[in-house]
């Protein structure tokens, strides 16, 4: 190739990207699901027993707790909602 193409080759940017694909898996992690509320009706007991357990476990929430029952039964459930976004978790 002549200098010139040489030279105009090695200023353009390639055409992928270099970034990591788990750069991009992080990034994407971050966008807000729309969000919707779930309600179950729940014999007292399992709600005392759920109280108690975010009393012993800080920084656990209903919600916490609930989606990671669900994400033991298989539901796909990312790890970054998994946490209380209040900032009382370790």
């Amino acid at each position: 190739m002549s200098k010139k193409l040489d030279s105009i080759l090695g200023s353009v940017p390639p055409a992928t990207s270099k970034k990591p694909v788990g750069d991009f898996a992080k990034n994407y992690s971050n966008i807000e699901e729309e969000q919707d509320r779930l309600v179950a009706v729940v014999p007292k007991n399992i709600k005392r027993q759920l109280r108690q357990y975010i009393v012993d476990n800080p920084g656990e929430t209903e919600k916490t707790v609930i989606l990671r029952a669900l994400k033991t039964f298989g539901f796909d459930i990312p790890d970054n909602i998994l946490k209380d976004k209040r900032g009382n978790n370790r």
